[in-house]
């Protein structure tokens, strides 16, 4: 994104670009946005196990 402290300055690229409050709540939301999608990471957590069990029929977890 274009940052500019005031859009409704002169240019051709003002009305497009963020100003310094935008920026913040743009860097607020993507780091919510990172946040919500957590990692790569695939764990099993312990009140998953005996539902796997069952419906697997997975005996060595």
């Amino acid at each position: 994104r274009h940052i500019t402290l005031d859009r409704s300055m002169w240019g051709t690229d003002q009305a497009a670009s963020v100003e310094p409050q935008g920026l913040q709540r743009l860097v607020r939301d993507v780091r919510i946005i990172e946040r919500a999608l957590g990692t790569e990471e695939k764990t099993i957590k312990k009140s998953e196990i005996s539902a796997i069990k069952k419906l697997r029929r997975v005996n060595d977890i």
